[in-house]
Parts: structure tokens; sequence; C-alpha cells
């Protein structure tokens, strides 16, 4: 696995995770341009190419891998209108990666899929409307059943658990702490949860109920940062659906308390998140925010969206981005996203 060899930008990532973790409001400071900031003089191929070389890297993503998967799937219940399959698949050894599997009935086969990634929470069952505590079912309420949401939509909905969330999580241990302790080894947290997105891929293609060539993915929060990084870097993910996860990352990342399971060392001397948009051109991508966000500031999110759709021209697609925005603050707006969202199936079909 590659790691960053630059020790010093390794240690500043360090420094500024652990502070998100620590508490403190702005941490935003002056930053160089980045070194493959998005640049329409460049040739848009090679710049494509190199930069996503390097976030692979910065993940610690493998060069290479075997794509066979060891997998069950077994019914776990159903509905008038769906099944829910309970599956598990080995992303690598000792990581086994737990999920659902919801299937629509009587739509026709293979079916589209969306991978369903929670962002902080107790877990995928939120994802399923699962809720087991009066908390959890008012999170499902404000939208985070979105495996739900997706089979209603005529997906195939495989919702996956996260490392360190849910039933992956170490007792007593924060998602962050493991982040950093990750980091220690040399493999950044959001990058082990990237490389199982990409399992999760690699599984649907064994399934003959499931289309491989009509892969989206989406989450909010956390789950939206896992599905962008994620569509960055595998371009099997046709659409990525990104909720009050994306900005300039001054306005983001860097501007309030975040978890360190997040950050991405050195990442920031390379590209802003916005110029990492550009690495899903000519997919699409869905851009969903609140303007109340109070963890994202939405002048960094307009900001962000122009860099995206300058690279979006350049790729000479710019209708495959969109940002929708609502009045509210850090939750998924199904309302505003799922026209967007089965627009852009209706054009696969």
């Amino acid at each position: 696995m590659p790691i960053c060899k630059n020790s010093a930008a390794w240690l500043a990532a360090l420094i500024v995770a652990a502070a998100a973790t620590c508490g403190g409001q702005t941490f935003a400071q002056d930053q160089p341009t980045p070194e493959l900031a998005f640049d329409p003089a460049r040739d848009f191929d090679g710049w494509q190419k190199e930069l996503r070389a390097r976030l692979a890297a910065i993940m610690a993503l493998p060069a290479t891998r075997d794509r066979a998967v060891q997998s069950s799937r077994q019914r776990d219940s159903e509905t008038d209108e769906h099944t829910i399959d309970r599956v598990e698949f080995l992303a690598e050894p000792g990581e086994t990666v737990p999920g659902y599997l919801l299937t629509p009935k009587g739509v026709a086969r293979p079916l589209p899929v969306m991978i369903c990634l929670q962002g902080h929470s107790p877990g995928m069952h939120i994802s399923i409307g699962r809720g087991k505590t009066p908390r959890e079912v008012a999170s499902i309420r404000g939208g985070r059943d979105i495996a739900i949401q997706a089979v209603a939509h005529g997906w195939a909905a495989l919702a996956i658990e996260q490392r360190a969330f849910g039933e992956r999580a170490i007792e007593g241990v924060a998602c962050g702490d493991v982040a950093l302790r990750e980091l220690l080894k040399g493999r950044p947290l959001t990058g082990q949860r990237v490389f199982d997105v990409m399992r999760a891929v690699d599984f649907v293609a064994t399934q003959s109920d499931l289309d491989p060539a009509r892969v989206g993915c989406m989450g909010n929060s956390a789950g939206g940062t896992v599905s962008f990084y994620a569509a960055c870097v595998d371009p099997r993910i046709r659409l990525a659906v990104v909720s009050c996860s994306f900005g300039t990352f001054e306005a983001t990342w860097l501007y309030k308390r975040h978890c360190a399971c997040g950050y991405l060392p050195g990442l920031l001397q390379v590209a802003d998140m916005p110029d990492l948009a550009g690495l899903i051109a000519p997919r699409h991508l869905v851009l969903v925010a609140g303007k109340q966000d109070a963890i994202a500031r939405f002048d960094g999110v307009e900001q962000g969206y122009q860099t995206a759709r300058r690279a979006f021209t350049a790729a000479g697609c710019l209708d495959h981005v969109t940002l929708l925005a609502a009045e509210g603050g850090h939750q998924f707006y199904p309302d505003l996203a799922w026209p967007v969202i089965q627009r852009v199936r209706e054009g696969w079909e």
C-alpha cells in the first residue's frame, strides 16, 4: 500500500485532525494554490489521470486488487413493495463488510444500484428505516432512510456499514480515535472506507439481478464525503449524490470542528475539494446543501460549485453537475434530490 512520502505534510494533517477533535471553531489559514488545482489551460485528460493517481496514493488505495468477491446473501424480510437481504462480502483479509440489499418488486432486472452510506450515526440500520431509539426515529424522519428512498424510486439499494461505524465500531473507541490510529499505520480511514465502496461495486458485479453498469453512490455528511471520494477514484460509479459534505476545504474541514476520520494527509497541497470534483466528469455529480449548514459555509459551497462547473465545462458536460440548495441545515433533502437523481437514471435507460 502506498503512503504519503512527505512527512511534513503528514504531520501537518495530523495536527489539523487532532485540533478538529479537541474543540475550537475556525482553523482555516491562508493556503498556497494547490499543485494540481483545476486549470482550463491544462490538458484535461492528463490532469485527471495525474490527480486521480495522487488522490489514490494519499488514500493509500492498493494499486491492484483481485476483483473476485467472497460474499453471502440471505433473505432478511420483505414488504409488499420490496425485499431486504442481509449481505456480507470480504473487502480484504480481516475486513468483512456487512450490509442490506433492498430490491423493489415488479421492476425489470437487472436493477440499477445505489450504494447508500450513512454519516456519523448509530449505523446502516438507519438507512433502511430501522430506528431503535426515539432519536434514531427522528433522524429517519429527517431524511436519513436513504436506502428506503432509493428502493421506493426503483433502485436496488445497497446499504453498507462503514468502518468504525455501527456494527464495525470498536467498543469504547470513537471513530476519530480509530482514524488517528489508522493514520499511524499509514492508511487513512477515509481511504479504507472508499476501498470498501469499490469492493461493493465488485460485489454488485457478482449478482445477476443487479446491473454493474448503472451504479450510483450517495450519502449525507460523512457518507457524502466517502461517496464523493469513491466516485473520484472509481469510474464505475456513474452518479455521486453528495449531501452536506462539499465545498472548499477552507469553508468545511478547516472551518469548524470535524471528526478526524475525514482528513486526508497532505491533500490540500495537491488539490482543493472542488478541484477533485473534476475527476467525476463526464459522469454525474449531484451536490445537495443546506444554506444554514453549521459546519459547511454556503459561500464555500457556491465557490466550490463554480470550480466544479468550470471543470465539467472543460469535459464537455456542464449539465452533468448540479447544485441543489435548501434553506435548512445539515441534512439530506429528498424532495430536492430525487427528481434530479431520477432524471440521471432515465438517461441511462
